[in-house]
């Protein structure tokens, strides 16, 4: 029946529809169409709510759900996600302080200052084993 307001089970209601307020809005059976952000501040402002009041209200209630959503598709991530996702995590709490940030670039800085002279030492020996190893002519 097209037009007639009826949905597949054959029961509906003349009455517009009610906004789902809260964090139960996405789990509905059925999967009904979420309000609009327009009817979910009409409805707030149809319990006495003043306009500023409501439209924060629907931040938040979108805010939550929106949460709600992306914890639950991090709880269904496979065990490898999880598991790279847990070693990410702790490489991030263990990041060094201020004083051991200090000491590698100090020690980082001797390196590169003592490296040349190592990189010719090293070229020296190098020549003198070669140089003993060859025949005179």
């Amino acid at each position: 029946m097209e037009g007639s307001g009826e949905s597949n089970g054959g029961a509906s209601s003349a009455a517009a529809p009610v906004p789902l307020i809260g964090l139960g809005a996405s789990m509905m059976k059925g999967r009904k169409k979420l309000p609009s952000p327009k009817e979910m501040v009409a409805h707030y402002e149809s319990k006495g709510m003043q306009p500023q009041e409501a439209s924060l209200k629907v931040i938040d209630d979108l805010q939550n759900l929106l949460l709600r959503v992306v914890t639950s598709k991090k709880a269904s991530t496979s065990g490898s996600d999880a598991h790279i996702l847990r070693r990410l995590e702790s490489k991030l709490d263990s990041k060094p302080g201020y004083p051991q940030t200090l000491a590698i670039g100090i020690v980082s800085g001797a390196v590169v200052h003592a490296l040349p002279h190592v990189a010719a030492s090293i070229a020296n020996i190098w020549n003198s084993v070669r140089s003993s190893t060859t025949s005179p002519p």
